[in-house]
């Protein structure tokens, strides 16, 4: 069997250029891993805040959430709501609303209390 030249010139260009080829990384088809998960309030001390009416909490921003902790030692995950001006985190029942150091905290259907931090 006789080869000619053309076919081998062929050849050796595709097997040249297949060895230049870059591939996609093989992931196994998995996902990328998730972001770390922000950091737990346990992490910060966060903002303490004093109301008009005695009460005291300590609250912790995180991405998409509050975190208050009250001075009983109680804790409370507050959803970020839409705010026209400020901060807004509600849980339907706890209600945190601020801008700057003033905020406005509510129970229920308690009388809001003004509130301020340091």
């Amino acid at each position: 069997m006789r080869l000619n030249a053309p076919f081998l010139l062929l050849s050796a260009t595709a097997l040249t250029l297949s060895a230049c080829a870059t591939l996609p990384a093989d992931d196994g088809g998995m996902a990328p891993p998730p972001p770390p998960p922000p950091p737990s309030a346990e992490a910060s001390t966060g903002i303490v805040y004093t109301c008009a009416n005695g009460t005291t909490f300590n609250i912790y921003f995180s991405e998409n959430a509050a975190t208050v902790t009250l001075s009983d030692g109680t804790k409370l995950i507050l959803p970020q709501q839409v705010a026209a001006s400020g901060i807004w985190y509600s849980s339907g029942r706890h209600d945190f609303r601020g801008k700057g150091r003033n905020a406005t905290w509510t129970v229920g259907k308690m009388v809001p209390t003004q509130c301020v931090t340091d």
